[in-house]
């Protein structure tokens, strides 16, 4: 038989395990419960897998059950969610009133992987844009190359504008101004980088700038004082290398390919 002491040992004893038998063991229709839509991720590759797929359901987008979603909706209805004026995702807003911590890191973690699948998206996209960009642009430059007028489009009663750079004209440059001259067309010539007229003259005349057309005014040289820049600003393009020549026409100027 067991003494007083010993059965209160065994009663302590039987009463301690109960306790701990209810504690641990899972809540009545636990394991019924839509199962949780995340997983944890492994690697990168697998990340950008799962959250590319397309689903039927909103919750799935966020890796969400249909509880979760069904509280996030009604959390973003009536807490005060619903009025302040915020950005907040279905995952930032269900951690907000999330229980445990365990919950808390959850929803961070998904947003955390939600944020790097984005970026990785928009960075793949932003390569492919500016690939295809450079394709397209370089097309419609070459196709704008072949609207512009010509020096052999030029006539003689037309007017043009001429940016060329101060220094001593080089073989390109008093060819190009060979070119320009065969027009018959007034040019206003602007040097850019000249601080003295004595710059100017000095360019005009290796550059074989006739002086008799420069006394007509069929030939004006000038510093350019900004003229360069308001002319290429009007026309809303990139800034061209010099040497470059516009020709003059109502309402502004286009450019002449040379």
């Amino acid at each position: 038989m067991l003494t007083i002491r010993q059965s209160s040992t065994l009663y302590l004893a039987v009463w301690f395990w109960l306790l701990v038998g209810v504690q641990s063991a899972p809540a009545s229709g636990q394991l019924n419960n839509a199962p949780v839509v995340y997983k944890p991720t492994t690697s990168t590759e697998s990340l950008l897998d799962r959250y590319s797929q397309v689903h039927t359901q909103p919750n799935e987008f966020w890796q969400l059950t249909t509880e979760e979603w069904s509280l996030y909706e009604t959390l973003k209805k009536n807490s005060p969610w619903a009025l302040w004026d915020n950005n907040a995702s279905p995952l930032a807003i269900l951690a907000h009133y999330a229980e445990s911590p365990e919950e808390k890191r959850r929803y961070a973690r998904i947003e955390a992987e939600l944020d790097t699948w984005r970026q990785y998206r928009v960075t793949e996209f932003q390569t492919l844009y500016d690939k295809e960009r450079s394709i397209v642009h370089e097309r419609y430059v070459e196709w704008i190359q072949k609207r512009l007028p010509t020096l052999a489009t030029i006539k003689p009663y037309e007017k043009l504008r001429l940016f060329i750079q101060v220094g001593s004209c080089d073989v390109h440059c008093r060819s190009l101004m060979s070119r320009v001259l065969k027009t018959q067309a007034k040019v206003d010539i602007f040097v850019l980088g000249a601080t003295t007229d004595e710059q100017i003259f000095k360019w005009a005349e290796s550059a074989g700038v006739p002086v008799e057309r420069v006394k007509t005014k069929e030939i004006t040289l000038n510093h350019d004082k900004g003229v360069f820049s308001l002319v290429t600003g009007s026309l809303g393009i990139p800034t061209p290398k010099l040497p470059s020549l516009f020709r003059q026409i109502a309402g502004g100027d286009q450019i002449v390919a040379i």
